[in-house]
């Protein structure tokens, strides 16, 4: 064999190679490899809810839980959790919001996660399409809340936060917890701390497959920093932990400096990624409480 057959041969079994870590990264990226189970229920708090049900514009179902207030208040905050998790896992974080804030709460799950329809997740491109469905929802059957509505996302739903609330006049207020920045960025991040992969070749080549299976090629530009300046002028609360190694403190201050006024930030000292009110404890309730009184 001629050196240049062996050439072509070694660039063949290379490419192959690269394409095949394209779509084993691309497919983790789209499933996540840790899916919370949703084991925790609105009775587990002694909270009454209705279950809910809505369709997003490309035919999937979401299930979702509203929390009503005890007191009859009509401030509504809409939750959006994060890539793997659930309504339940946010719901054990942030009950305290209905129990001490009195406010309705509207849980749903984003689509691929918990009970909701869906093959796969994008990290925030459908994800979009899901919020803008959760809003339908709220139009047609909780009127009485947009008056006063706020939205809580944590992570990947802080993310979708950022990117969409600016399209719905009836939010007033928005609280963003460990947020990413940047879509290529953190996609990169954790690739090389979970799995020590570089960018160069192989997370182009994740990229470039992700972008063919979700049939997207703007999959990979939804980054919050290019959408966070169009929520003002509604007050926004970015909150992120001093210890977060995925969404780190540059970060988390890089998406704050791209938001306009009114706006506040808060970096809770030891809180490593999605775990700011098991550092800060109460001063965390009561913060996001008063901000969301403050504002809505």
């Amino acid at each position: 064999m001629t050196i240049l057959a062996i050439a072509t041969v070694v660039t063949f079994v290379l490419a192959l190679g690269v394409l095949a870590i394209g779509w084993w990264g691309s497919g983790l990226i789209l499933h996540p490899p840790r899916m919370s189970a949703l084991s925790v229920f609105p009775e587990h708090f002694g909270l009454p809810y209705e279950k809910v049900s809505f369709p997003t514009p490309d035919g999937l179902e979401l299930k979702g839980w509203f929390v009503p207030s005890r007191t009859g208040d009509s401030r509504t905050l809409i939750m959006c959790h994060g890539w793997g998790d659930n309504k339940g896992e946010l719901l054990a974080k942030t009950s305290f919001l209905n129990s001490a804030g009195g406010f309705n709460l509207f849980y749903f799950d984003h689509r691929s996660h918990g009970e909701s329809d869906g093959e796969f997740t994008t990290i925030g491109c459908l994800e979009v399409v899901d919020f803008r469905a959760a809003m339908s929802y709220l139009r047609r059957h909780r009127p009485q809340g947009l008056a006063r509505l706020g939205v809580f996302g944590l992570s990947m739903g802080a993310a979708v936060a950022a990117m969409a609330a600016h399209e719905c006049r009836e939010i007033k207020a928005v609280v963003l917890e460990s947020p990413f920045t940047d879509y290529r960025q953190v996609v990169r991040r954790w690739s090389w701390k979970n799995l020590r992969i570089p960018y160069f070749p192989l997370m182009m080549a994740v990229l470039w497959m992700l972008r063919r299976r979700v049939g997207r090629n703007d999959v990979d530009t939804y980054s919050p920093v290019r959408f966070v300046s169009r929520l003002a002028p509604r007050p926004v609360l970015v909150i992120g932990g001093a210890e977060d190694r995925l969404m780190p403190p540059d970060d988390v201050g890089e998406l704050f400096a791209a938001a306009k006024e009114p706006k506040e930030l808060w970096m809770v000292p030891g809180a490593s990624h999605g775990k700011c009110r098991e550092a800060a404890g109460a001063e965390y309730d009561r913060r996001i409480i008063d901000f969301y009184q403050k504002y809505l």
